[in-house]
C-alpha cells in the first residue's frame, strides 16, 4: 500500500533534479527519517510548471507504473471490490502483473479514464501522473477517509496526505488563515477545503482534480444525496443488515489478522457480532476504560466480549499515569490545529492494537448513516417550532434569561436550542453545532485578529441553497460533508497511522451509503430514540443491557485525567506572556478559561464541563501548531 505523505527536509536543491520520466528511480531514494521521499520536474514537462511531488511509500513498495510506462500512479488506502474490478479488465484484454490494487486503479483509468472512480470501492488518495497528455490526475474516496492536501502557486503544483509534505518545499508558503482560527474555535476544525495555510486546500472527498497546462479542473463523481423511501420497520431492517453484513465482508479482504475497537456502544457492538455471529469471524477486540465512570463503557464491551466468545483487550487511563506531554506528541500529528480531545483515546488504542494486529475494524460512520447524534432531533424540533409566531421564542428567550442565576446549565441550552429555532437555513445547523458562536468571536480573539479575519459567517451550504427552515434531514447531510472527514476521520486517520495501524470503517461502505440514503428519518431516530433500527438490528444478536444503552461518545475526562498537576501545567504555559496564543486570543478569556478548567468549577450559564476543556484544548492545539510551524501572519 503507497501512502502520500512527507518527510520534514529536502537537503539541498541538487536533490530536486530528477524529472518525471526518471520518476522510478527517484522513487528508490528515501528521506533522512526512512519516512518520505520526494521527486521534482525542474523542466516543467507539461505540468503546468509542475516542479515538485511529495510522497512517501509505506512498506517500502515501489509506485506501479503501466506496461508501456505511459502512467504512473501513487497510491494511499484500500480498494475492496479490487478482485470484481480485476475480472472485469482482465475480460476487457488488460493483462495484469501483480496482485496489488494499486495496480487495478491504474488499469481502471487507463480503460475509464477519470470515471474510474465511480467503481471504486474502498478509502482512498490517488495520483496518477501521465505522461503522453502531460496531465496529473488526483481523485479521494466518497466520504473522506484518506485525506489529500494540495498547492499551486507561482512555483508549481505540490501534493499529499498530509500537510508536512507540502510545507518541506520551500515554494509553498505557510502563511496563516484566519477564516480557519475562526472555523477552529466555532466548529473545532476548519471547514472544507480550507486548511490552516492560505493557499493550501484539502481535495473534497467524492471529488478529483485534474492538472495540465491549462490549470486546474475539480469535478465531483458521488456526493450523499438523501433519497428516502416508503419503507417500513421490516424492510428498513433487512435492508440494513444485508448492507451492513455486505460491506463488512468487503472490508474483511486481508493478508494480515485483523482486530476491532469494541467501545461497548451500539455501533462497534453491532459489527463485532456480526463478524462473529454471521461471517463466522474470530478476532481480538479493543476497549479504553476511564476511571471516571460517566465516561467508562468498558463494563458494556466486556460484556458483549463474553457474550461473543471473543478474546478482549482493555486499556485502562490511569489519571495517576497521565502526562501532559502526550498532549504534544499527539497534536504533533495533525499539522494543524484539531481541536477534538477524543483524539486522545483513540491515540492510545491504536497504540495499544498495533502490538498485536496491523488492520482494525472500527465503528466510524454508523452516528452519521443511522441517525446518532441527538442534535439532528433538535434540529426537527426547531424546525417545527420555527412555524410559529416569532414573538413566541422572543418571549421563551427572555423568560429564560431570568432562570439564569438557579438553572444556570438549562437556561443556558434552552437558549442555543431557540437561537436555532429564528435561525434559517444552515444558520440553524450552524447554532446547534458550534463551540463559540460566531459572533462571540469578540470575546475570544485579539483585536489585530479579528481586523484580519474581517466579515465572517461559517456556512455548512453544500451544493446549492439549503432549505430555509432546515431540520434533522439537512443536519445529516452537513455533518456528512463537513464534521465527518474535517473532524472524526481525520482523528482516526491521524492517530492510527501515527502507529501504522490500518483502520477500516464499514459503515461508510458504499453498500451502507447507499442503503442508508433510503431510509426514512423516523427509523433512524425519534425524540426517545436514536439509531431506531440499529437497536431492532442489534436486538437479534446482543444482550439487551447493550440494544438498551444510551449514547454516550468516546470522549475522555480531560480536565480529571490531567489531574491538579496537570491542568496547572496546561494553565503555566498557556496563560504564560511568552504563549503563541496570546497572539490571536484575548488573555482575559484565556485567563478565565483557564482558571474555571484548573478549578474545575465552569461557568454553567456559559458552558458546560466539556465545553470548557474542549476550549483549553483548541488553545493547546493552536499553541503546539504556531510554534512548530510559526507561520506568517
Amino acid at each position: 500500500m503507497c501512502g502520500i505523505c512527507g518527510f520534514h527536509t529536502v537537503r539541498n536543491s541538487r536533490q530536486a533534479s530528477s524529472v518525471l520520466s526518471q520518476m522510478m528511480e527517484s522513487l528508490a531514494h528515501r528521506g533522512p527519517d526512512g519516512r518520505g521521499m520526494w521527486l521534482s520536474d525542474d523542466h516543467a514537462t507539461g505540468l503546468a510548471n509542475t516542479r515538485l511531488a511529495i510522497i512517501d511509500i509505506e512498506g517500502g513498495q515501489q509506485p506501479i507504473q503501466s506496461a508501456d510506462g505511459r502512467l504512473r500512479i501513487i497510491f494511499n488506502g484500500e480498494l475492496y471490490n479490487f478482485m470484481a474490478l480485476r475480472r472485469q479488465l482482465e475480460f476487457l484484454g488488460h493483462k495484469l502483473l501483480t496482485n496489488s490494487d494499486t495496480e487495478i486503479v491504474l488499469v481502471a483509468y487507463r480503460e475509464w479514464g477519470q470515471r474510474c472512480v465511480e467503481r471504486f470501492r474502498g478509502m482512498f488518495a490517488f495520483a496518477i501522473y501521465d505522461s503522453t497528455t502531460q496531465e496529473l490526475f488526483l481523485a479521494r474516496d466518497r466520504t473522506g477517509i484518506k485525506p489529500l492536501y494540495y498547492y499551486s502557486g507561482p512555483g508549481g503544483f505540490y501534493f499529499g496526505s498530509e500537510l508536512k509534505a507540502l510545507l518541506c518545499a520551500p515554494d509553498v508558503p505557510r502563511v496563516f488563515n484566519y477564516e480557519a482560527l475562526a472555523d477552529f474555535f466555532v466548529l473545532g476544525y476548519p471547514t472544507l477545503p480550507r486548511s490552516f495555510f492560505a493557499g493550501i486546500y484539502e481535495l473534497e472527498p467524492g471529488t478529483w482534480l485534474k492538472v495540465s497546462s491549462r490549470g486546474l479542473a475539480k469535478g465531483r463523481y458521488w456526493k450523499w444525496n438523501r433519497e428516502p423511501r416508503q419503507w417500513d420497520e421490516s424492510r428498513a431492517l433487512e435492508e440494513s443488515e444485508a448492507a451492513i453484513t455486505d460491506s463488512l465482508r468487503e472490508h474483511l479482504v486481508s493478508d494480515v489478522p485483523l482486530g476491532a475497537f469494541l467501545s461497548g456502544g451500539i455501533d462497534s457492538s453491532l459489527l463485532t457480532a456480526l463478524l462473529v455471529k454471521v461471517l463466522g469471524k474470530v478476532l481480538e477486540v479493543f476497549t479504553v476504560a476511564f476511571a471516571e465512570s460517566d465516561y467508562d463503557e468498558s463494563p458494556y464491551a466486556k460484556a458483549v466480549a463474553q457474550h461473543l466468545g471473543i478474546p478482549h483487550t482493555q486499556i485502562v487511563l490511569d489519571p495517576t499515569h497521565a502526562d501532559p506531554s502526550l498532549l504534544d506528541e499527539i497534536l504533533f500529528q495533525f499539522d494543524q490545529p484539531f481541536g477534538d480531545s477524543s483524539a486522545i483515546p483513540t491515540y492510545l488504542i491504536c497504540r495499544e492494537i498495533r502490538k498485536s494486529v496491523k488492520v482494525a475494524i472500527g465503528g466510524d460512520g454508523g452516528d452519521e448513516m443511522f441517525g446518532g447524534y441527538r442534535r439532528f432531533w433538535y434540529a426537527d424540533m426547531a424546525q417545527r417550532l420555527a412555524r410559529l409566531p416569532s414573538f413566541c421564542a422572543t418571549t421563551s428567550s427572555d423568560i429564560l434569561k431570568q432562570f439564569t442565576r438557579v438553572a444556570p446549565e438549562i437556561s443556558r441550552k434552552s437558549q442555543k436550542f431557540l437561537r436555532a429555532v429564528v435561525a434559517k437555513g444552515d444558520q440553524r445547523l450552524l447554532e446547534l453545532s458550534s463551540y463559540i458562536f460566531p459572533e462571540k468571536l469578540a470575546e475570544v480573539l485579539e483585536p489585530a485578529a479579528l481586523k484580519k479575519l474581517g466579515p465572517y459567517l461559517p456556512s455548512f451550504a453544500t451544493t446549492g441553497d439549503i432549505s430555509p427552515n432546515a431540520g434533522g434531514g439537512e443536519f445529516t447531510d452537513s455533518t456528512i460533508r463537513f464534521a465527518l472527514p474535517g473532524d472524526y476521520l481525520r482523528k482516526i486517520d491521524a492517530m492510527s497511522s501515527a502507529h501504522g495501524l490500518e483502520v477500516r470503517v464499514p459503515f461508510l461502505g458504499e453498500p451502507v451509503l447507499a442503503c442508508s440514503a433510503q431510509i426514512p428519518l423516523h427509523l433512524k431516530y425519534s425524540r426517545r430514540r436514536n439509531k431506531i433500527i440499529l437497536r431492532k438490528l442489534a436486538a437479534k444478536y446482543l444482550p439487551r443491557v447493550i440494544v438498551e444503552k444510551p449514547k454516550w461518545g468516546f470522549g475522555i475526562p480531560l480536565d480529571s485525567w490531567l489531574g491538579a498537576k496537570g491542568r496547572e501545567e496546561i494553565r503555566a504555559s498557556l496563560d504564560s506572556p511568552k504563549a503563541r496564543v496570546g497572539q490571536f486570543v484575548r488573555r482575559d478569556y484565556t485567563a478565565n478559561l483557564l482558571s474555571s478548567f484548573v478549578r474545575q468549577a465552569p461557568d454553567l450559564s456559559k458552558r458546560s464541563r466539556i465545553n470548557t476543556y474542549q476550549q483549553v484544548y483548541f488553545l493547546k492545539a493552536l499553541e503546539v501548531f504556531l510554534i512548530r510551524w510559526n507561520p506568517a501572519l
